[in-house]
């Protein structure tokens, strides 16, 4: 099961998104608004709630878009290979999840809590050397076509906030 971080949000939610596919990542329901965006990286087509990278960059903006996902997402994979370490039942190596989705969803949260008490009250019990490095696998690029309206979402970011 894969796992989507949401990072400074009122709300956690955990769900099934990380390993999936473009193709798998659910589509938006007509008439929904989105208040909210997630990062994805550029093996997950461009949607309205989605921000992947520009592929082609041709603006120092653009530039800038990508640099920021880049870090974004760099921090994202580093705190799942934290988690990983420390709690291993989340490792695929260390012990599978056997439960339902929102089972599997709670444990997460609980790890989460606990991960984050453990930083707040500065506990140490892992070694530096035992957490996994968090570096990024590359990631082939989706070849789907974005739709405008999901493109127009990414530009007006891209202006609004890189230029």
């Amino acid at each position: 099961m894969g796992v989507m971080e949401v990072v400074d949000g009122d709300e956690v939610h955990a769900g099934v998104s990380g390993d999936a596919t473009g193709r798998e990542v659910d589509e938006e329901e007509e008439g929904d608004t989105v208040e909210a965006v997630d990062v994805g990286d550029s093996g997950y087509p461009n949607l309205s709630w989605l921000l992947t990278p520009v592929r082609n960059p041709r603006t120092r903006a653009e530039e800038r878009y990508n640099e920021a996902l880049g870090r974004t997402r760099t921090i994202i994979e580093r705190t799942f290979g934290h988690l990983k370490a420390r709690f291993r039942c989340l490792h695929l190596t260390g012990g599978s999840l056997y439960y339902s989705p929102k089972k599997v969803c709670q444990i997460i949260v609980a790890c989460c809590m606990l991960h984050n008490l453990v930083l707040t009250r500065q506990v140490t019990f892992l070694q530096e050397d035992e957490a996994e490095d968090g570096r990024v696998a590359a990631v082939e690029p989706v070849e789907e076509e974005a739709e405008e309206e999901d493109l127009d979402n990414r530009t007006t970011i891209i202006q609004q906030y890189f230029q």
